[in-house]
């Protein structure tokens, strides 16, 4: 194939892509858009969440060989050595094949308006970690776009591998490819629009596709990125020359040259992350956000939790497609079987809330639980591990049939991925890891039904609130629980403090 038919393969495929990531006038394979589907979740989070979840404290411990700052990274060698400071308070993680990335906007102290800065920390699992700097360069303005709170990006991009080693900084090049996420479904999760940054609201894999892009360039070994002697991208635009080296070093007579192939060169996915196109909401936020956006909401919880004398249970839900405008957006979740609802996880259902009661009578006549239940916390890390909710704005209830009215919101993620113990629900070969089962066990025999002062059926509600909270803390859900008056005017967050007194903190925000 000639130069020219290249060419002609590229901008056919810019055509296409509306002038998104463009720059393929090097390569045939420069842009690739392929359907995705394979496994993928992307998320929302901050540091301060991140903070909480341990895989990301192991990949940052690797990398972060100085001292920072409760909830920032200030301080950190790689900030000093390459000339910059981290935002935390937006982070994308992608979760991919076994792979985790975690990317956050960097800033400057002297600002460029020409481009924006992302760093990918990116780590197997297990394996090792290893961190990039990724440069955004428009070449037109970038338009938000309100499809999936996302923005359109037209322009290049440049990979910069953070290297300590100071031996082998200017003396080897180094070829990283970036697999950028974008996505062309609409907010309804059945047609397409233009092709916009992925987010975690793309949740149908026919609408995720890929845009990869390689530099090779001599490895910085600190502040000069972008500039000074041995730089070299292969070409600007959405890639380098791609190629490789048989032994995976990259290398060769001219020391400009990438390797082909290239088997153990670095690779990581990421979407570009521009905070301030998002925001991340506080617990309260989270709930006092919805019930503003469903002028509806208030009264059909309220509604719900008045049949809470029924011998079964009620409950209702909203998909993260619906918006105020849309036909019957807070939806009925369907009866199941022995008067307990149907959560059915199998459609293409992203929730964004879900309430339900616990009836009088509860599925054998005996009654029900005063708070969240086992399976209430088995069917959120269900959900969660299916990639079926959206954890930023998600908010789950629960009426009991003693009055008592509670909402939980999500911190931390992996927490929730991690907490699953399904002893009737192992699909057949499923490895178990038989610890980690028999620890969900002990800590559910501890806190529903067998230990004295645990979560029983028909108990006393203050003693169950006590108990719930210890419960979250010891098996390290990353959920915050708060409780809500009759008629919704009051919200307060409950917490155990250091001697086990349960405090209600009102939410202001």
């Amino acid at each position: 194939m000639n130069q020219k038919q290249i060419k002609t393969i590229c901008y056919a495929v810019l055509f296409i892509l509306g002038g998104l990531l463009t720059g393929c006038e090097l390569e045939e394979d420069v842009i690739q858009k392929n359907a995705y589907r394979e496994r993928l979740a992307i998320r929302n989070s901050t540091f301060e969440a991140l903070s909480k979840e341990q895989p990301f404290v192991q990949a940052l411990s690797g990398l972060n060989k100085g001292k920072h700052g409760k909830g920032s990274f200030s301080g950190t060698i790689m900030e000093a050595q390459y000339g910059f400071t981290i935002l935390p308070d937006k982070a994308i993680v992608i979760e991919k094949e076994g792979k985790t990335s975690y990317t956050f906007q960097i800033v400057r102290e002297t600002p460029d308006s020409t481009c924006f800065e992302n760093l990918v920390i990116h780590t197997d699992n297990p394996g090792s970690t290893r961190a990039f700097i990724v440069k955004y360069t428009p070449e037109v303005p970038i338009v938000p776009s309100v499809t999936h709170e996302s923005f359109y990006f037209s322009g290049a991009i440049r990979i910069t591998p953070i290297e300590y080693n100071a031996e082998l900084a200017g003396k080897k090049i180094v070829c990283v490819t970036a697999t950028v996420m974008m996505c062309d479904q609409s907010w309804s999760g059945s047609g397409s629009t233009t092709p916009h940054v992925a987010t975690q609201y793309c949740n149908n894999p026919n609408h995720l596709f890929e845009v990869t892009t390689t530099t090779c360039d001599m490895v910085a070994g600190g502040g000069s990125f972008g500039a000074g002697a041995g730089q070299y991208s292969g070409g600007d635009g959405m890639g380098g020359t791609g190629g490789g080296g048989g032994d995976g070093e990259p290398g060769n007579d001219d020391g400009l040259t990438p390797p082909n192939p290239c088997p153990r060169c670095p690779d990581f996915t990421t979407v570009p992350v521009l905070e301030g196109e998002e925001e991340v909401l506080s617990n309260c936020k989270k709930i006092n956000k919805q019930l503003a956006k469903f002028p509806e909401l208030k009264q059909k919880l309220i509604n719900l939790a008045e049949t809470t004398s029924e011998n079964h249970e009620n409950g209702i839900f909203i998909d993260k497609s619906a918006t105020a405008t849309s036909v019957n957006p807070i939806q009925n979740i369907p009866s199941g079987t022995a008067g307990i609802i149907n959560i059915d996880i199998n459609p293409a259902y992203k929730y964004e809330m879900l309430a339900h009661t616990h009836d009088a009578y509860g599925p054998d006549g005996n009654g029900t639980y005063s708070v969240f239940s086992w399976n209430d916390i088995a069917t959120i890390s269900r959900l969660v591990q299916n990639n079926h909710i959206d954890a930023n704005e998600f908010v789950f209830y629960v009426f009991t049939a003693d009055g008592t009215r509670y909402a939980m919101t999500i911190d931390c993620v992996s927490c929730l991925k991690e907490f699953h113990y399904y002893p009737f629900d192992q699909p057949v070969g499923t490895v178990v890891d038989t610890k980690r089962l028999m620890k969900m066990k002990m800590i559910k025999d501890k806190y529903y039904e067998i230990e004295e002062g645990s979560i029983k059926v028909n108990s006393n509600p203050n003693d169950d609130k006590k108990a719930f909270l210890n419960f979250i803390k010891e098996a390290n859900l990353g959920i915050s629980l708060f409780e809500i008056n009759a008629d919704f005017t009051t919200l307060e967050k409950l917490e155990v403090d250091s001697k086990g007194v349960v405090k209600n903190k009102p939410c202001t925000d």
